[in-house]
């Protein structure tokens, strides 16, 4: 890609002049010696020891601030799986991510990221004695940790988890040892900051807020429902799997300080500039909105649609929002014309969204567990917060609309292309329908409304098969995902084989029918 190769040019031309100004400055590192050090009693300060790592951290479960980087983490791989993008030209050929002929130098920042800014942070937080001697914001750190680690299990299935940075062999965890201690930290997290906040609440969460890069400003009270709200994503997760667990972790989430409500904002960082997709999009022209978002949104006349997307540059098409396949078939034109996602007004980058506690309460409901509520009230409440939440109007007529459904889709460049629609659910709730129907519609609306967070996506139609979405055109591996299905899972990269080769083999043995394949599902993929 011309974009991403000129951005590492970039990178390596700033590091070797900073290594060239470092070398020269060298002899004059002793002047001024008391002025620039930062002392013990310093860091301590104000709990500056603990927190500095924290915005880092934050930060770093995906890379809000090297676009390349969160491009290669999110954007060509999951955002395309999940059905919020597509991949607008033909890289290297058409064999890439999108048609299922991974490239590894992409995926390998999946790993790099989240291992060195967020578990290695935390490893060095551990050995530091942290979590004894600033609980409240070790606790910060094991939230931070767990958004990073099931991403990365959802990604690639086993991983080293529980065992990482203590010791100098790697051992990988199987999906479900590294689920179960996900809700052994999470449980860990919440007791910490409920400690904290009654034994002193203003001192404590005033030295945090200086640390939170989030909108939540070291609100401790918030930060537990973003850690119950993570709780509840991962219980429902496993839902086939382990529906008795499940049962017990949502319940728990709902009744140990609660989840996120609409009062509350979502979880995302600000850049502080733009928002990457906005350069992905627009300045690098490596993004466009995809075909399935058009389906629904359009058949739906979902008022979300021109919050999401731009309309098509190409004059020919007058004006609409168009989007295009995942593992688009390409002719003699690319598909840059096509929609541009529309971030210009946007610095923050999404992990949780708000409605998603919603949807996530009225699946549970809908499974018979106790979410406070009923699975159509919580529903319909998801789809409120998402409308207020983007900002337009109509969410009351919107959720009694008992017609519309996902529209068919016409390229207008390549025929081969085109698709009947892949659902035909429609918006109102109804009762008297089975499970599965109502189902697919807390899917399908969930899907609408964290747009655009595609790892989540991506898990979620693993997990359940909703919402439609349908399958690349081209399919580049070599029978690996058998034509018309999906991927399942990213095979593990150089940056985790190298790491340890006789771990990996160990692995994928062990866990994953002795193949590291696209096609073999994750632990919680039985549905």
């Amino acid at each position: 890609m011309k974009n991403i190769r000129s951005i590492y040019n970039t990178v390596y031309i700033i590091c070797f002049l900073s290594f060239f100004i470092s070398s020269c400055t060298k002899d004059m590192e002793g002047l001024n010696e008391d002025k620039k050090l930062i002392s013990d009693k310093m860091l301590e300060a104000d709990a500056n020891e603990g927190g500095y790592t924290l915005p880092g951290m934050q930060l770093g479960i995906v890379d809000v601030l090297t676009t390349w980087r969160i491009e290669m983490q999110q954007t060509l791989n999951a955002d395309l799986y999940g059905g919020y993008f597509g991949l607008p030209a033909s890289f290297y050929d058409n064999r890439n991510n999108a048609t299922y002929a991974m490239v590894s130098s992409w995926n390998d920042q999946i790993w790099l990221v989240p291992s060195s800014k967020v578990l290695d942070q935390w490893v060095m937080m551990k050995k530091k004695g942290f979590d004894t001697k600033y609980p409240d914001l070790y606790a910060m750190a094991l939230i931070f940790k767990v958004f990073a680690g099931h991403r990365l299990t959802d990604i690639f299935g086993p991983i080293p988890y529980s065992l990482y940075g203590t010791t100098s062999d790697v051992r990988f965890d199987s999906e479900e040892e590294a689920y179960n201690l996900f809700f052994e930290e999470l449980r860990t997290a919440v007791a910490s900051l409920k400690e904290m906040e009654q034994s002193n609440p203003a001192a404590d969460q005033a030295r945090y807020a200086k640390f939170d890069k989030s909108r939540y400003g070291g609100d401790y009270a918030v930060w537990i429902k973003v850690a119950n709200t993570l709780r509840l994503r991962l219980a429902i997760r496993i839902a086939y799997v382990n529906p008795e667990k499940a049962k017990i972790e949502a319940e728990a989430a709902i009744n140990d300080g609660g989840v996120l409500e609409g009062s509350n904002v979502s979880f995302e960082m600000t850049t502080g500039t733009v928002h990457p997709l906005l350069t992905i999009t627009r300045d690098w022209g490596e993004a466009r909105l995809n075909a399935s978002v058009e389906s629904f949104l359009k058949g739906y006349k979902d008022p979300r649609l021109p919050v999401y997307a731009l309309p098509a540059t190409d004059p020919a098409l007058g004006g609409e929002i168009k989007g295009m396949r995942t593992g688009a078939a390409f002719t003699d034109k690319n598909y840059l014309p096509f929609s541009q996602l529309n971030f210009a007004t946007n610095p923050f980058v999404k992990l949780m969204d708000v409605s998603e506690s919603y949807f996530l309460r009225a699946e549970g409901a809908l499974r018979g567990w106790d979410m406070g509520g009923s699975a159509k009230d919580f529903y319909e409440e998801g789809i409120r917060v998402s409308f207020a939440a983007n900002k337009v109007s109509g969410a009351d007529a919107y959720i009694q609309d008992n017609t519309s459904v996902p529209a068919p889709y016409v390229d207008p460049y390549n025929p081969a292309n085109n698709a009947a629609a892949a659902s035909s659910i429609k918006i109102k709730w109804d009762e008297s329908v089975d499970f599965e129907e109502k189902l697919e519609r807390i899917i399908t609306q969930k899907w609408i409304a964290i747009f655009p967070d595609g790892q989540e996506s991506w898990s979620e139609f693993r997990r359940t098969g909703y919402p439609g979405l349908w399958p690349v055109v081209v399919n580049f591996s070599n029978g690996e995902v058998p034509n018309g299905e999906f991927i399942k899972r990213i095979n593990y990269p150089p940056s985790i084989t190298n790491a340890s080769q006789t771990a990996v083999a160990e692995a994928v043995s062990k866990y994953l029918d002795g193949a590291d394949k696209l096609s073999t599902p994750i632990w919680w993929d039985v549905n």
